[in-house]
């Protein structure tokens, strides 16, 4: 991010893309932009390779949240709601509503419970997690074939697609546990039989993913080979509708995406790991160019998506699906790997700290289907997107989906995979921090791959101060990496509390090539500043670098319970709104720092329940902006788009209003109508 002309003002271009300078380094070999050795696995093109599940304890606010996620619905939804309930992925063959889709939704689940139990060594959580990669394992059919008969062909759907997700989840089982006979397993049910029809359906596609994880540790070149021409018929097919949106022509072209937000996820990222194993540039230079449209023209103020299913447009009533905030990050992760580019960690960390914690109700009692950057209220028939428009979809609730229960899986695997790729290795003898957090790594590093363990102590992103230390047994030579945000300007490293400058700088990365010994310490400084952006309709909002501020809206609070999808410990939460929310921001774009107070208190242990930072703005209520009635049932009431203010009735009142970081929220306002000091100087002259 950056501003261009050092206002402090971003424009949603500069503010959510990737710069022409970066989108060319991200095209080169990342063997030729860091000067790689080939690393001794089959991975040879990647940058930065991920460390095996459990390597990195989360501690501090970090462990305090995964520990709730594991406690409350992580654990508890297997009682609380269909399809989770059920045997999927051990023995159950019955159709889902006449569908594929419970398997997905079951295996969304599992690789997010066995994820963060393995983070945390939660043996409860991992025990029953357990249960569908047990039975399957010890239930293949003949062939290799793994899995339910019911997704077995002649059938022309998605019916594939579901595989990958559970196998990632067998892949985290494997990578912690060295677990050779996953990976031989896997190996069998992608080469016993040739019936799946990967490169033609679309989302069938997607089981690249875990062809090419398992040939990277097995090394059979069929494998890698299926992958490609999986890829390769792909192309052939994307001729067809629902596969047009990911045709050359289109990518390579930048136009606005016309497509399903998580298969567009889950699909546009699989180039980038066929690079990884190839080093054929077409590939990243198509991944990247995939991306690249959605950060021109999709994306949300709080780093997600605009995927309301289907992507849209850029307003305060755009939102985007729970699941794209889990895939959308999840593929970030892979960019960052195949090109060594730190940019593309930006992106998962803000939609991680602000569209993560703002779609989850903050005792991990429910979360939305969709969520919105403007929500004055949610309700069981609320929802304001023109995907459902008036559903339950915008209530919190344990499976906000009901029979399509996605994300109700898919939100437990936003964290946990932040987490494990906080650190990556970096090459064949470096270590890289990728994403910040209280923490602490163990792992190899330097020529003899020396065991070493770094203590990682941060307030982030409360704060900016960062202290590492370092240990091992003998000192060990190696290069660490460290990512400083595009959004800090005047990064500071001390080592030992001695200055290092200049700072060696790579791909955004602060490089230290050190010897390092026992009792180092290392402590990044990354200043963080006040900025405004613009948004469609005359809106603004309010970000400290990593975090989007917001106004939070006092709830009134009442639940609600349905079988199946709901019991009375975990109901279906309604919220309507007991404070005014009605503002627009008085604001001079140019100059943020004067126009909003940033206020600390002391940090806490659950920051997103009590947020150790605020933002003080001056606001004029807007007295006729009100809820927006239903114009078929009066008692339906929807979150209404920003008024224009020049027509509206502008109050002469000045209030200070109090913003806190959006992940913080469940009812908020964060894109604001522009009280522009020349807006006001206007009304006020037509008044008088």
């Amino acid at each position: 991010m950056k501003s261009g002309d050092g206002s402090g003002k971003l424009s949603r271009r500069h503010f959510l893309s990737v710069t022409a300078m970066d989108s060319a380094i991200c095209m080169m070999s990342p063997k030729r932009m860091a000067g790689l050795e080939i690393p001794e696995f089959p991975t040879s093109y990647a940058a930065l390779q991920s460390l095996p599940p459990g390597a990195i304890r989360p501690e501090g606010w970090l462990r305090g949240w995964l520990e709730k996620q594991a406690n409350e619905l992580a654990i508890s939804l297997l009682r609380v709601s269909e399809p989770f309930m059920g045997a999927y992925w051990a023995g159950d063959e019955k159709p889902y509503h006449d569908g594929w889709w419970a398997w997905e939704d079951k295996a969304y689940w599992t690789d997010g419970a066995i994820r963060c139990a393995l983070t945390l060594k939660d043996e409860r959580l991992l025990r029953a997690a357990m249960v569908a990669v047990d039975y399957t394992l010890n239930h293949p059919a003949a062939d290799g074939y793994l899995g339910p008969a019911y997704l077995l062909p002649p059938k022309k759907d998605n019916y594939r697609f579901s595989h990958n997700i559970f196998f990632r989840a067998m892949a985290a089982t494997s990578e912690a546990g060295d677990n050779k006979r996953i990976v031989e397993a896997i190996k069998q049910h992608y080469l016993g039989r040739d019936d799946a029809n990967y490169g033609v359906v679309h989302r069938n596609v997607v089981n690249m993913e875990t062809m090419l994880w398992c040939y990277e540790l097995c090394g059979d070149p069929r494998l890698l080979a299926k992958a490609e021409q999986a890829w390769s018929e792909y192309q052939t097919q994307a001729g067809e509708p629902i596969q047009g949106d990911l045709a050359p022509a289109r990518v390579f072209a930048n136009t606005p995406i016309n497509a399903h937000g998580v298969t567009y996820a889950v699909v546009s990222k699989l180039p980038a790991l066929l690079y990884m194993h190839t080093g054929k540039e077409n590939y990243i230079k198509f991944a990247v160019a995939a991306q690249q449209r959605i950060f021109d023209r999709h994306m949300l103020v709080d780093g997600g998506p605009s995927t309301s299913e289907w992507f849209h447009g850029t307003t305060s009533l755009d939102a985007h699906e729970t699941c794209d905030i889990a895939d959308y990050t999840w593929s970030w992760g892979y960019l960052l790997m195949a090109t060594g580019n730190g940019a593309w960690e930006d992106r998962v960390e803000r939609a991680s700290f602000n569209a993560g914690f703002g779609a989850i109700k903050k005792d991990w009692k429910g979360l939305h289907y969709f969520s919105s950057p403007n929500q004055v209220l949610a309700t069981l028939d609320s929802n304001h997107t023109v995907d459902d428009r008036g559903t339950s979809q915008m209530a919190y609730q344990p499976n906000p989906g009901h029979h399509v229960s996605c994300c109700a899986g898919n939100v437990h695997r936003i964290h946990p995979n932040y987490v494990a790729r906080m650190w990556m290795k970096h090459g064949r003898d470096g270590l890289a921090a990728t994403l910040y957090g209280t923490s602490r790594v163990k792992t190899t590093a330097g020529a003899g791959r020396q065991p070493i363990e770094i203590v990682l102590k941060t307030n982030y992103s409360f704060d900016a101060t960062i202290h590492l230390s370092f240990h091992s047994a003998k000192p060990v030579s190696f290069p660490l990496y460290l990512r400083i945000p595009q959004w800090c300007k005047n990064p500071t490293i001390a080592e030992n509390g001695k200055p290092v400058a200049p700072l060696e700088m790579a791909y955004n990365f602060a490089v230290l090539r050190r010897t390092f010994q026992p009792g180092d310490t290392i402590t990044p400084i990354l200043p963080m500043k006040t900025a405004v952006t613009s948004w469609p309709q005359n809106g603004i909002a309010v970000e400290h670098s990593p975090l989007v501020y917001a106004l939070p809206i006092t709830a009134s609070w009442t639940s609600a319970m349905e079988q199946p999808w709901s019991t009375p410990d975990f109901p279906e939460w309604i919220a309507n709104p007991e404070s005014a929310w009605n503002y627009g921001l008085i604001l001079d774009s140019s100059h943020p720092d004067a126009g909003a107070e940033l206020r600390r208190k002391a940090m806490t242990s659950g920051p997103w329940t009590g947020p150790p930072l605020s933002l003080d703005v001056n606001a004029r209520k807007i007295d006729d902006w009100r809820i927006q009635q239903s114009s078929t049932n009066p008692q339906q009431r929807f979150t209404p788009p920003l008024p224009n203010i020049r027509s509206a009735q502008v109050s002469d009142s000045v209030e200070k209003l109090t913003l806190v970081p959006y992940g913080s929220t469940h009812l908020r306002m964060t894109i604001f109508p522009h009280l522009a000091p020349s807006l006001i100087n206007d009304l006020t002259t037509a008044r008088s």
